[in-house]
This record gives C-alpha cells, sequence and structure tokens, in this order.
C-alpha cells in the first residue's frame, strides 16, 4: 500500500461530531459582509461549543492534558491522545461522525534561487528599465489588477509570512501562528505564495494577481513540517474570521499518498469553510493522481484544486493530475517574494494555486478559462481573473 505508516501519530486523534448533537460556528450561519459582526457571532458560538465540549470530556473521563486542541468554527471536534479502550469508546458515541488518526505532513517545492535586495536580477532592482517585474504567472492568467483597499482578504493558510516585507499588505494583526511563536515567516514559502496572489503594485519587486490585497499569514507549517490537527486548527481560525467574499489559499498537499476519504477532516472543514470563502488548494507535486492526496482529492463547490503549468503552457513534471483538478495555473520557476525581504524563484503546485487565489479575490467568483493544456489524455482548464 503506498499510503506511508510512518506519517500517522501514534495514538493521536482527530474527533469530529455530528453536526445536529453540538453546536459550532459554521452550521448554519448566516452570510456576513461585516467583519466585527461575524466575529462577535463566532465568539458566542465558540464560547456555547466549549462548554459542550468540557461537558463531553468530564463525561467521557478525558483529562485536559490529553487534549492538543479544540474545533468550534469549522465544525465541533477536538484533537486528543487515546489509547485502544478510549478510542473504541469514543468511536461507539452515536454523537461522534468520525475519528480519524492525526498524521504528519510535510511541504513539499523547489527553491530555484534567493535574492536579496543587493542582489536582484535587473529587472527586479528599482530604476532599472522595468521599475517591477510582472512574472510570467501573473500574465497568463490575465495579468495584474488592484486588489487594494477591499474588505475582503486573502488568507495564507502555510509558513507564515513576512510580517513586515516592503512588497506585502499584511494584517498582523489578525495573523497568528498554530505551528511555533510567531506568523512571521521562518520559511519562505508562505511569503512567496502571499507575493503571487497579492505582491503589491509599486515601484519595487514584483507584483500578484490580485495586487496590494490584504494577505493575513496562518501559520500551520511553521519551518516546513505540521500535522493534519494543526492545519485544521489554521482552517477553525479562519472560519471563525472571515466574511463572504474572503479567499483562502492552502499551498500544502502532502508529499505521500494519504487516501481520500468522505469521512475526512479536511473535507468537513472545507465544506463549512466554503460557505463564506472561495479556496485555492494545491493539487500536490507527487507527478501522480490528485486522488491519492486529500485535501486536493475533495471536489466540492467553491473549492478549487489547482495542478501546475510551465511559463510555456505545457504541463509541469511534477504536477499531481486527474479528476480531482479544476484549474491549471503556471507553478514552474515562479519569482515572487519571500522571507526577510527577499525575492526568490521557487516551483511547485504551491505557486499554480496562489495564482487561482489572487483571481478568485479579483472576481469574486470561480475563474473565466483562457486556454487549456493537455495532458495525460485530459484536459485542464487555464484559470484567468
Amino acid at each position: 500500500d503506498p499510503v506511508s505508516a510512518e506519517q500517522l501519530i501514534p495514538n493521536q486523534y482527530i474527533v469530529v461530531f455530528k453536526d445536529d448533537v453540538m453546536t459550532s460556528g459554521r452550521a448554519n450561519e448566516p452570510v456576513f459582509t461585516d467583519r466585527a459582526k461575524k466575529i462577535a457571532y463566532a465568539r458566542e458560538k465558540t464560547s456555547r461549543a466549549k462548554e459542550e465540549l468540557n461537558a463531553f470530556y468530564k463525561e467521557q473521563d478525558i483529562l485536559s492534558d490529553q487534549i492538543q486542541a479544540e474545533f468550534t468554527s469549522v465544525y465541533n471536534g477536538f484533537v486528543v491522545n487515546l489509547d485502544k479502550n478510549k478510542l473504541e469508546q469514543l468511536q461507539n458515541d452515536p454523537r461522534v461522525d468520525f475519528i480519524e488518526q492525526d498524521r504528519k505532513i510535510e511541504l513539499d517545492f523547489e527553491v530555484e534561487a534567493v535574492y536579496d535586495a543587493d542582489n536582484l536580477p535587473d529587472d527586479l532592482k528599482n530604476g532599472k528599465t522595468e521599475a517591477q517585474t510582472t512574472a510570467c504567472a501573473i500574465s497568463n492568467a490575465g495579468g495584474s489588477a488592484s486588489g487594494a483597499g477591499d474588505n475582503t482578504w486573502i488568507w495564507i493558510v502555510d509558513t507564515g509570512i513576512d510580517l513586515d516585507h516592503p512588497d506585502l499588505n499584511v494584517n498582523t494583526s489578525y495573523s497568528r501562528s498554530f505551528a511555533d511563536s510567531s506568523p512571521d515567516d521562518s520559511n519562505g514559502h508562505g511569503t512567496h505564495v502571499a507575493g503571487i496572489a497579492a505582491a503589491v503594485n509599486n515601484s519595487i519587486g514584483v507584483v500578484g494577481v490580485s495586487a496590494g490585497a490584504t494577505v493575513v499569514a496562518v501559520d500551520v507549517l511553521g519551518s516546513g513540517s505540521s500535522s493534519t490537527s494543526t492545519i485544521i486548527s489554521g482552517m477553525d481560525y479562519v472560519a471563525s474570521n472571515d466574511i463572504s467574499g474572503d479567499v483562502v489559499n492552502m499551498s500544502l498537499g502532502p508529499r505521500y499518498r494519504t487516501g481520500c476519504s468522505s469521512s475526512s477532516a479536511y473535507r468537513s472543514a472545507l465544506a463549512r469553510l466554503n460557505d463564506q470563502s472561495q479556496i485555492a488548494l494545491a493539487a500536490g507535486n507527487s507527478s501522480d493522481d490528485a486522488a491519492y492526496y486529500d485535501p486536493a482529492c475533495q471536489n466540492l463547490s467553491r473549492v478549487y484544486t489547482v495542478a501546475s503549468m510551465t511559463c510555456g503552457e505545457s504541463f509541469s513534471s511534477f504536477s499531481n493530475y486527474g479528476s480531482p483538478v479544476d484549474w491549471i495555473a503556471t507553478g514552474s520557476s515562479v519569482t515572487s517574494t519571500y522571507r526577510g525581504g527577499g525575492y526568490a524563484t521557487l516551483s511547485g503546485t504551491s505557486m499554480a494555486s496562489p495564482v487561482v487565489a489572487g483571481v478568485l479575490h479579483q472576481r469574486n467568483s470561480a475563474p473565466r478559462q483562457c486556454g487549456s493544456v493537455s495532458y495525460g489524455g485530459r484536459t485542464y482548464k487555464i484559470a484567468c481573473r
């Protein structure tokens, strides 16, 4: 079986309750366009959900030091360390929808070049022939348009973002880390993703698809490795703060096959998050069928799985493919913002996904198609704004 058992975290489980037995912020949530009202609503739901969770722990004799995390917005659930008997007891509880063993996640992408302000390529240098570079990933998606001043945000669920990068408009007060001590990017990946979606249209560096859109760092990957439950914690946080028209980018497909289930912690979270937000997901970089990789495999409305093509619009050799893929965008050799105020050229479906996130933010609806790429007997639609 190609699903790797080494990914599983021993004795650690994600418990998800049925919708009709426990309060969660997202069940029957109205559409919000006012963020302050949304947050007040979520706060009230969360406090009720936490009371119900505490009552459940008490009843089931689960100790507080066994609880690793709680979810109150995407759904009502928790992450817990359990022995075999207790696991069985919870599996037989009629209020529990399903229990999934937690697993490790590792980022998979390729760094081709890193530049600091002193050694930028000529076309990225301020004052040279071009004040700022438009990467072909952006041109192939119909070019850049302004996303500045919009009250909707792009949530970057990733390694964090360089919070004071001069080419990004980061909302630092809502940025959070679930993986380490700070949402400031210690890896570079999340900053690169943020720039593709939303780098500012100014006189430096690069420009994003929805230029100058507010980006929010939701650090679930730390320096590049994490777990399913940590990622769900980030999604839960977004779900308690997002409004209609927000976009979530998740460039975090697993390196190894996970299998795909309709009872999946990711699927249930995505199926709630898409009530307000539109979501872009990386297809993964294993040159394999995306149907074997969660969350890329999940086919849900307003959730778009993105494969990668080259600048010249041929299928990227590393990209996952197959029926779960909704759109294709340029993910090979994309230059964008990077940690430490710098810039870098990276490759991966991680880079294709935020192209679509920028398009979603611009259009507030699905991308429009501008051409297609054929590969392995399938045709993939190129995403444009």
